[in-house]
C-alpha cells in the first residue's frame, strides 16, 4: 500500500493546488480534421450522397438512406430525407454504431429486409462492443407512402456503415476514468468520426460513463446524468470552453479537481486545445486555485507509468538476477543480485524496489528487496508450473500456475511485513489451458491467452478491487479472438500501451510472430502494426506497458533481442539471459 498512498495523496495534492455515440452534424459545414493519434490512414474522400428521387423504389430509398450514412464530411442530414416526416424528428443515430463487411436488400412490399454481414456494434458513446467472428443481422425497415413518394418509418437509432468507411473517417481516442482508489486514470477507448465535433463527442462520451467493460472497475468524478449544453466549442488561443449542467457546481475541491484531470488528459488529445474552461449558463466555473482554466497537462501524474522510476529491463544472466542498460548488465541490488538462485522468470516492483522470481522448477515463488542483507522470503511452495510473474502499481504480485486440472490464478499480497498468498477463481479463465497473464498498468484488467487454437484467443477479466487497492472480485472473462489468420496459438502476451496487446505467435511451418491487438477487440488506429517477423525461435516477449518501454524477446538460445526504431531486431551484446521483464 505504500505505492499507493504516497502515489494518490501527491496527485490530489497537485490536482487541488493546480486547479453519446459520436454526434453527427445534421445541416452546416464540418470540415474534416486529422488528428495527432489514431488519424485514419488515408484521406477519405468528399462525398455528398444524393437525395430521395420521386421515382425510386422502396429498395432504392432504403438503399439511399444507407450510402447517405457514409457522407463526407460525416453528416446525417441528406440521411432524415429518406425518412417519414415523424422519424425524421424522432431518428436518434446517435445511439450507437453497426459496423458491416457487406449488405444484402430484399424487397418485400412494405417492407425492405437488409441482411448485414460480419457486424460489429459501437456503443452510444463509440465504445466497441464488437461480436463474433461472421455475426449477420437482419433488419426490418417498414416503408410507406408520403406526397406519393416511399419513405422509411421506422429506421433503428443507430448509424450504419460499412466496415471501409468507418476504417477512414472514424479515430481512436481514450476517455479517461478512475479506478475504484481514485488514484489513477483509467483509459477506455472509443471511436467517433473525425471532425471539428471531436471535442464535444469526446465531452459526451465522458458524461456517459464508462463501457460495459469498466463500468464496476472505475468511476468518475461528474455527478450522475451531467449535461453537456451544446457543444464545445475551442477559441482561436486553444481553450476548450465546456458549457456544462449546473450540477457540476455541487462539486467538492477535490472532486472538481478530479474531474479537470478526466476531461484535460481526455481532450489532450485533441490537437490545438492547450487549456479547459468549464462554464455554467456562459459564466465560468471557479476552479481549484482561484484560476478560470487549466492545462490540458492537468492529471498527468495520475499515470501509472510516471510512477516507474527505471524502464530498464531486469533478467536472469550469468546465475543471478541484472538490470539491462544498454548492452551492459549491473546486478541488482540485494540477494538476488548475488549468486546462487536457479531462476527462470522474473517481476521487479520498481515502486517498492522488490524482485520476484519462480524457481527453475517452477514450483516455487521468492520474493526479496534491494537492500542490503535483504531477506528472500517464500511466497509460493508446491505449485506445478509457474509462468512468468507480473506485478501490478498495487504490489500485489499475479501467477499462472499450469496444474494438470487447468490454470490457477494466484496473488500474492503483502499485508504489513507478511506476505499472503492465495487462489482466486476467474470465471472462463480459472481452469482453462492457458499459456500467459498480464495485468494492464492501472490494474483494472487480467489478460489471459489459450496455450491452443488455429489463431490467438486472448480472454480479458475486470478486477474488482476496494477503495485501498485489494482485489476483491474477479468478473467473468470476456473473450477476444483474431480469425483468418493462422497464426496458431498465442504462446505469451504482454502490455504494449496502455490498451495494446502484443501477442507472440508461432505460425504452423513459419517463423514466430508478434501481434498487437486492442485489449477490447477493436481494430484499433494506424498505431496497431502489422506482424513483427522474429529473426529467431523466441521464448518470452518483453514489453511493457509505457510507451518509452522498446519491445524486446528472450530467444530460445538465451539472446536478447531488441526492436530499434527502424524495425531491426538488435541482438544485446552482454550475453545470454534466461528470462527477462520490464519493473512495473
Amino acid at each position: 500500500m505504500t505505492r499507493l498512498v504516497a502515489f494518490a495523496a501527491g496527485v490530489l495534492a497537485a490536482l487541488v493546488l493546480a486547479a453519446g455515440c459520436a454526434t453527427l452534424p445534421d445541416a452546416g459545414p464540418v470540415h474534416t480534421r486529422r488528428t495527432a493519434e489514431g488519424s485514419p490512414g488515408e484521406e477519405a474522400p468528399y462525398f455528398a450522397p444524393p437525395g430521395p428521387r420521386s421515382d425510386d423504389s422502396p429498395e432504392e430509398i432504403v438503399a439511399g438512406y444507407l450510402t447517405a450514412m457514409q457522407a463526407n464530411p460525416p453528416s446525417t442530414a441528406v440521411a432524415r430525407k429518406f425518412l417519414t416526416r415523424v422519424a425524421r424528428d424522432t431518428w436518434s443515430p446517435n445511439q450507437g454504431t453497426l459496423v458491416y463487411d457487406a449488405r444484402t436488400i430484399t424487397d418485400r412490399g412494405d417492407r425492405v429486409l437488409v441482411r448485414f454481414s460480419d457486424v460489429h456494434r459501437l456503443d452510444a458513446r463509440g465504445g466497441w462492443l464488437g461480436g463474433p467472428p461472421g455475426r449477420t443481422t437482419t433488419t426490418a425497415f417498414r416503408m410507406v407512402r408520403e406526397d406519393g413518394e416511399w419513405r422509411i418509418a421506422n429506421p433503428p437509432d443507430a448509424l450504419a456503415v460499412p466496415a471501409s468507411y468507418f476504417a477512414s473517417l472514424f479515430v481512436p481516442f481514450d476517455l479517461y476514468f478512475f479506478d475504484q482508489t481514485r488514484s489513477v486514470l483509467v483509459p477506455d477507448r472509443i471511436y467517433v468520426p473525425a471532425g471539428e465535433q471531436t471535442a464535444t463527442n469526446l465531452v459526451r462520451g465522458l458524461l456517459l460513463g464508462p463501457g460495459r467493460d469498466l463500468d464496476r472497475v472505475t468511476t468518475t468524478a461528474f455527478p450522475s446524468r451531467t449535461l453537456l449544453d451544446l457543444g464545445v466549442v475551442v477559441t482561436d488561443d486553444g481553450i476548450a470552453e465546456i458549457p456544462l449542467g449546473t450540477s457540476v457546481l455541487k462539486l467538492s475541491q477535490v472532486e472538481l479537481g478530479r474531474a479537470l484531470a478526466q476531461l484535460a488528459q481526455t481532450l489532450q488529445q485533441v490537437p490545438g486545445i492547450t487549456r479547459i474552461r468549464l462554464t455554467v449558463d456562459g459564466a465560468p466555473v471557479p476552479l481549484p486555485g482561484g484560476r478560470t482554466d487549466v492545462s490540458v497537462s492537468t492529471g498527468e501524474d495520475l499515470d501509472p507509468g510516471r510512477a516507474v522510476r527505471n524502464p530498464d529491463p531486469v533478467a536472469v544472466h550469468d546465475g543471478r538476477v541484472v538490470r539491462v542498460v544498454g548492452d551492459t548488465t549491473e546486478p541488482v541490488p540485494g540477494p538476488f543480485g548475488k549468486r546462487g538462485y536457479a531462476l527462470r522468470s522474473v517481476a521487479a516492483d520498481d515502486s517498492e524496489g522488490l524482485i520476484a522470481a519462480v524457481t527453475g522448477n517452477g514450483h516455487r515463488v521468492f520474493v526479496a528487496g534491494s537492500a542490503q542483507g535483504a531477506p528472500v522470503r517464500t511466497a509460493v511452495t508446491e505449485a506445478a508450473d509457474l509462468q512468468r510473474p507480473v506485478y501490478d502499481m498495487f504490489g500485489t504480485l499475479w501467477l499462472l500456475d499450469r496444474t494438470a486440472r487447468g490454470a490457477r490464478i494466484i496473488l500474492v499480497e503483502q499485508r504489513g511485513t507478511a506476505l499472503h498468498s492465495r487462489a482466486v477463481q476467474v470465471p472462463g479463465i480459472s481452469g482453462q489451458a492457458l499459456s500467459a497473464i498480464t495485468v494492464t498498468a492501472d490494474g483494472t484488467r487480467l489478460v489471459a491467452t489459450s496455450a491452443s487454437g488455429a489463431d490467438p484467443v486472448v480472454m480479458v477479466s475486470a478486477v474488482v478491487r476496494n477503495d485501498r487497492g485489494r482485489v476483491t472480485d474477479l468478473l467473468p472473462a470476456r473473450t477476444v479472438q483474431m480469425s483468418g489468420a493462422d497464426l496458431g496459438p498465442a504462446r505469451d502476451v504482454g502490455l504494449s500501451g496502455p490498451t495494446t496487446l502484443a501477442l507472440l505467435t508461432r505460425p504452423a511451418g513459419s517463423s514466430d510472430r508478434i501481434v498487437f491487438v486492442q485489449i477490447d477487440g477493436s481494430p484499433g488506429g494506424p498505431e496497431a502494426d502489422p506482424p513483427d517477423v522474429v529473426p529467431s525461435a523466441a521464448g518470452e516477449l518483453v514489453v511493457g506497458p509505457f510507451l518509452r518501454m522498446p519491445l524486446r524477446v528472450v530467444t530460445g538460445d538465451h539472446h536478447l533481442l531488441r526492436l530499434s526504431d527502424t524495425g531491426e531486431w538488435m541482438r544485446n551484446k552482454s550475453g545470454p539471459v534466461l528470462a527477462a521483464a520490464y519493473p512495473r
